[in-house]
């Protein structure tokens, strides 16, 4: 059962000191709530403010007389010259030397003087490079081999052999085989993206063209993979052990 009030006094001047005295304690908790909200939901700047200025003071007296205690220990720091902030460093002017060079040479339309029409001649140059870059070019390679006959015997016949080839009888060159092939391998470029680029060049070869040129360069140059021997019909069915493979 809830809890009955006591019962308020009859007394008139003893009502209003009550109620006095409620307002009072009504208003300092009202101070207190506003308190503790400015200091879970204030910002930073708000909470340092409820605090009262007489209490952060520290009276110590007068501090004049005090000595200074003396460190020899703390070396003085010296203040040397404010290092400037470098600027970003660029690679200009340090290309590779090993990279191939070639010249554009750039003349002026005239070489006469525009002022006394005598020749001019060179006092110097201006030389700057920039990195470039030649774009694949696919193109066919025709092996010509002549072959040549005696005129006066006409039993001879003479031919350079044909230059070994890592595919026999294949359309391509070596170095295209091994471009496809480095191309998917190493630059983990597929097969399908490489019929496209060089569909972009004007030639069409589908992408398992491509797969057979690399798995015959594979067979005839390294070899065909080693094939496990898997379990016989009396063990299928179950997963087999890796010292079931041969």
């Amino acid at each position: 059962m809830p809890l009955r009030p006591d019962p308020l006094p009859q007394d008139a001047a003893q009502l209003s000191r009550i109620i006095l005295s409620l307002d009072a304690e009504n208003a300092d908790l009202k101070a207190r709530v506003a308190f503790l909200e400015g200091q879970l939901f204030g910002p930073k700047s708000e909470k340092m403010t409820a605090i009262d200025p007489t209490q952060a003071t520290l009276e110590l007296g007068d501090l004049s007389d005090i000595p200074e205690a003396a460190n020899d220990d703390v070396a003085p720091v010296a203040e040397g010259p404010r290092q400037e902030r470098r600027s970003p460093s660029r690679n200009i002017g340090r290309l590779p030397k090993h990279l191939p060079r070639y010249e554009e040479l750039i003349e002026p339309e005239s070489k006469i003087c525009p002022c006394c029409s005598f020749e001019l001649h060179c006092i110097g140059t201006d030389i700057s490079e920039a990195l470039d870059i030649v774009p694949a070019v696919v193109r066919v390679k025709r092996t010509i081999r002549p072959r040549y006959a005696c005129r006066a015997c006409e039993s001879v016949i003479v031919q350079a052999p044909a230059p070994a080839r890592m595919m026999d009888g294949g359309m391509v060159t070596t170095a295209f085989a091994a471009h496809i092939a480095v191309s998917k391998f190493a630059w983990h470029l597929p097969l399908h993206r490489q019929a496209q680029m060089l569909a972009s060049c004007g030639v069409i070869i589908d992408r398992g063209t491509l797969g057979a040129w690399v798995t015959r360069l594979r067979d005839e140059q390294v070899g065909p993979p080693p094939q496990a021997s898997w379990p016989g019909p009396e063990r299928r069915g179950s997963i087999p052990r890796r010292a079931d493979w041969r």
